[in-house]
């Protein structure tokens, strides 16, 4: 007798939207793919998608910071256990928890709360931390607090990382030491991601060739497409081989730059992300942020000054979002839900819907959203 997850429509990279089960190994990995009407009497159906639900590998969201009232600046394992917990709901299987601009105690605090949820991920996978700041630039610092940033330093990353592992870090390339930083953090193995940054063209370049793979929430807080300096902007258009890791909730970009950047880069090098806050699944109000607030008025947040503060967006409503832009095929989009982050982060066991993949898996509606989520094959969130 087999676990499965019946009759769906299956949605992978590199592969035709067909309808399928799937069935699932004691391991908690995905077994056999069959044809929908091949489910045996003896088998255990976990759930039935009518042939109508699409089954997507698991959302990879490698950059939020919090959502249903809580930050991971809380340092709180409740705090990194609500948020897990709230990205299950989104269709989001494995994230990376991710920092604010603070100081060294302060992260060293979040990656103590994050390190304790490792010891039993009982929501979302968060294998992981992100650590955005504080080596921005102060020009560029959006809802970061400017008093913090700093020179980049991989002695605090390495104190992190010691902690709770470390995957990505974002900072300003231009910075001084920056392309050091970013040499040591790839023989480390951790990703680089260029953010909150007023880098020339030239300076892109210089931090590519030092290892830099991305690009922090696409076109915020990054130097503007110029027509005598491209800038950041203009880099993640003529470089095919850069992440671009893109907020679609059409207001960090709008639905013509979404257009704009589907159009002239492959799905094989887009990342879909949140950048959610605390705000994220509570509505329109007033929420604290440090020592300082946001304010969430028609699905925007921004703090007094009226900078954008991250987004209240959900995983599903991104991958929506670009559908309906786009007109991708479902098989592309999961290139930039799922497949490129388990690539970019080395997480090979996850990212597509592959026999020994792990059974990390989405069930979405015609709405995209989600009915069902497993993690290890077991179903940690359904709608019903």
């Amino acid at each position: 007798m087999g676990k499965i997850i019946a009759d769906v429509q299956l949605v992978t990279p590199g592969e035709a939207v067909r309808r399928v089960s799937v069935s699932l190994t004691d391991t908690g990995e995905i077994g056999d793919i069959i044809e929908a009407s091949d489910t045996k009497a003896g088998d255990e159906i976990l759930f039935d998608g009518g042939g109508e639900l699409t089954l997507w590998p698991g959302f990879i969201d490698i950059h939020t910071h919090g959502a249903k009232g809580f930050d991971l600046s809380n340092a709180t394992l409740e705090a990194v256990e609500t948020m897990a917990e709230a990205k299950l709901a989104e269709g989001v299987t494995t994230f990376l928890p991710t920092t604010w601009t603070a100081s060294q105690e302060q992260k060293l605090n979040m990656a103590r709360a994050a390190g304790a949820y490792q010891k039993n991920q009982r929501f979302a996978r968060a294998p992981y931390l992100h650590i955005e700041g504080p080596y921005l630039n102060p020009d560029q610092a959006g809802a970061q607090d400017p008093s913090y940033m700093r020179p980049p330093s991989v002695d605090e990353i390495l104190e992190i990382h010691e902690i709770c592992p470390v995957r990505l870090v974002s900072l300003a390339v231009e910075l001084e030491g920056a392309l050091e930083f970013i040499r040591k953090m790839s023989d480390t193995g951790i990703v680089t991601s260029a953010a909150h940054s007023a880098a020339t063209f030239a300076e892109f370049q210089a931090a590519r060739k030092a290892g830099l793979q991305h690009l922090t929430h696409y076109c915020n807080q990054m130097s503007r497409l110029h027509h005598r300096e491209v800038g950041l902007v203009g880099a993640g258009l003529l470089d095919d081989e850069v992440y671009i890791e893109m907020i679609c909730d059409k207001i960090h970009l709008c639905p013509d730059m979404i257009q704009l950047v589907f159009k002239h880069r492959s799905c094989d090098r887009i990342i879909l992300i949140t950048d959610s806050i605390a705000a994220s699944h509570l509505g329109d109000g007033e929420y604290p942020l440090g020592d300082t607030k946001i304010i969430v008025r028609d699905g925007e947040a921004r703090i007094p000054e009226g900078n954008l503060a991250g987004s209240i967006a959900k995983y599903n409503e991104v991958v929506r979002n670009v559908y309906e832009l786009t007109n991708q095929p479902l098989s592309e989009i999961a290139k930039s839900s799922s497949a490129n982050q388990a690539r970019s982060l080395g997480l090979h066991d996850r990212g597509t819907i592959q026999e020994g993949k792990l059974a990390d898996l989405t069930l979405l509606d015609a709405d995209f959203s989600p009915q069902a989520v497993f993690v290890g094959g077991e179903i940690r969130y359904s709608k019903n």
